[in-house]
């Protein structure tokens, strides 16, 4: 779609080290990745490399550099880009196995499941990550690494190695009050809770002592879909906002279940039998001292994605069979949910205001989903091949916005298969809202074209609805189509100063924002625009969607290819 650059913006294998958008030149600073000396053999299959970025607050003073025993925490990963962690405790880590709580060394070996940690930059400087700082976590193949966000050095800081299982999945906790914030899925169903800070002190070449949640269900009966992997794998796991030390994992079976990591024992693991795939069954647990707590059962084949909503009301999933699902968390309650225009959603994510969520997929398209509404309210078109991840931008802010007005802008990028990052602007005024109560007929877009989809304009609770006509829902364009990788991409990520993208394979590029690169380079002449636009129509593609009035599929004038 995108073509590759040449000349002097031209990086490794003809990818250009910039990209732009109206708002200036996005450089790539810097780039991360593993050392091929601490990649060990790739246990069962293929491991796709995730990305988490952990914002450590610093220490406060008088205490002690080991966590407490696990007991409250809360907070998400969403939520990590604008929040900080809090401070360890003072007393000795504990860990559960097979639901019994006993006090482990540094230097301990839980069954096998994680073996030894080594410090890639070596034991020297150590030290210097004991306070305030912003982290990458990212796994490839058995080995989950930690880099310095703000170090330039390529190669993490530390690694860690997992001798039975892949790291599949992780998650921190800005919140967590007794130190352990870290939250690590792997490929047995299994689930770890450890301490970041720990592990940066830590210069030895074991693991820092962690709490081990055990799937007793790993050993069932295998997905012949995923070419003989465990049905019970973990596919993504998220701390619930506002509610201390809960924490939820999704498994390929298209089970959830929730945790509380201040219990320590397991004394039943009994949940009722699932007689039909397809029905949602949310089950709890006999006894209240156990883990987990409760199981969901959501779909048929595997749950992709979970996000929670930035209060932690709301919890969304996707899967295997191509539905959103969003639940009332604590009321453990569909609200609605949609199915994609083909095949299965990989990812979602919450807007910071948490009335809009993105959606991506098999159908390369991404979605974007109103709460208000209850549904679909905008496509967007541009990748080439399924589309793995998508976030909006928390940080960014419409040109000469008002935020008294009601026409609000979101910016937000979506990554996928087809190697390149999208940047795209959702003005609400382009959005097609519906005559609730038309003076007389059936409702209709502003543009004045019926649609029969519209009908019911918020549909009832509880009600999965079918994908509606494309021609009835608004298209987005995307602003930038940029070739960032050369391999297909698996994560997107937002800070205040960069924009984070990550392949498969496990190397992370830094893309700084305009104001932290080379402004006066925004304008050169070797940027390409789709369209024919000139200089002045591409800096006012995106201010003119946040005040004009425009009909309700209008296009963007231009879009950027780089």
């Amino acid at each position: 779609m995108a073509s590759a650059g040449s000349g002097g913006g031209a990086g490794a294998g003809g990818l250009k080290t910039y990209f732009k958008t109206p708002e200036g030149r996005h450089k790539l600073q810097y780039e991360k990745t593993h050392s091929p000396a601490v990649v060990h053999y790739n246990h069962s299959g293929k491991t796709v490399s995730q990305m988490t970025v952990a914002y450590l607050k610093e220490k406060p003073a008088g205490q002690g550099s080991t966590p407490s025993t696990p007991s409250a925490g809360s907070g998400m990963r969403s939520a990590a880009a604008r929040l900080l962690g809090t401070g360890n405790g003072n007393r000795a880590l504990s860990f559960g196995s097979n639901g019994t709580s006993r006090a482990v060394s540094g230097s301990s070996r839980i069954g096998g499941g994680i073996g030894a940690s080594t410090s890639v930059s070596g034991s020297q400087g150590m030290a210097n990550y004991d306070g305030k700082g912003t982290y990458i976590i990212f796994n490839t193949a058995d080995t989950l690494f930690i880099s310095d966000l703000n170090s330039h050095d390529k190669d993490p800081i530390k690694s860690i190695h997992f001798s039975s299982s892949n790291p599949l999945c992780h998650a921190f906790d800005p919140e967590a009050k007794d130190g352990h914030d870290l939250l690590v899925g792997v490929f047995s169903g299994d689930v770890y809770t450890m301490s970041l800070r720990q592990q940066l002190q830590d210069p030895g070449k074991k693991p820092v002592s962690y709490q081990h949640f055990i799937n007793k269900d790993r050993e069932k009966d295998k997905d012949p879909g995923q070419g003989g992997a465990a049905s019970s794998r973990c596919t993504c796991v998220a701390w619930v906002p506002e509610r201390e030390g809960i924490f939820v994992v999704s498994h390929a079976d298209g089970n959830l279940y929730v945790y509380d990591k201040s219990k320590d024992g397991n004394t039943d693991w009994t949940f009722p039998t699932i007689k039909d795939q397809s029905q949602l069954l949310i089950s709890h647990a006999k006894s209240s001292k156990g883990n987990p707590i409760a199981r969901w059962h959501i779909c048929q084949g595997a749950i992709n994605a979970i996000s929670f909503s930035p209060d932690g009301s709301y919890l969304a999933t996707v899967g295997r069979d191509g539905y959103l699902r969003v639940f009332d968390f604590a009321k453990e309650q569909l609200i609605f949910g949609g199915k994609s225009y083909y095949g299965a959603l990989l990812c979602c994510s919450w807007s910071a205001d948490g009335k809009y969520l993105l959606s991506g997929g098999e159908d390369d398209l991404v979605q974007v989903w109103s709460m208000d509404d209850r549904k679909i309210v905008a496509w967007g078109e541009g990748h080439n091949s399924w589309v793995s991840a998508v976030a909006f931008d928390p940080y960014w802010s419409a040109p000469n916005s008002d935020e008294t007005e009601e026409n609000v802008m979101y910016r937000f990028g979506s990554v996928g298969q087809d190697t390149q990052l999208l940047l795209w602007d959702l003005a609400l005024d382009e959005i097609a809202v519906p005559l609730r109560h038309p003076p007389g007929g059936s409702p209709t877009f502003s543009s004045g074209s019926p649609s029969a989809h519209w009908d019911n304009a918020c549909p009832p609770t509880g009600v999965l609805q079918p994908s509606p006509r494309m021609r009835d829902v608004p298209k987005l364009s995307p602003l930038v189509a940029h070739r960032v990788h050369v391999d297909p991409l698996s994560g997107l990520e937002f800070t205040s100063e960069s924009i984070l993208t990550i392949c498969r394979e496990g190397l992370i590029k830094i893309w700084a924002r305009p104001s932290h690169s080379e402004n006066n380079q925004q304008h050169d002449s070797s940027e390409q625009v789709v369209g024919n636009a000139t200089a002045k129509d591409k800096m006012l593609t995106s201010s003119n969607k946040a005040g004009a009035t425009s009909s309700s599929f209008k296009q963007p004038s231009s879009v950027l290819f780089t």
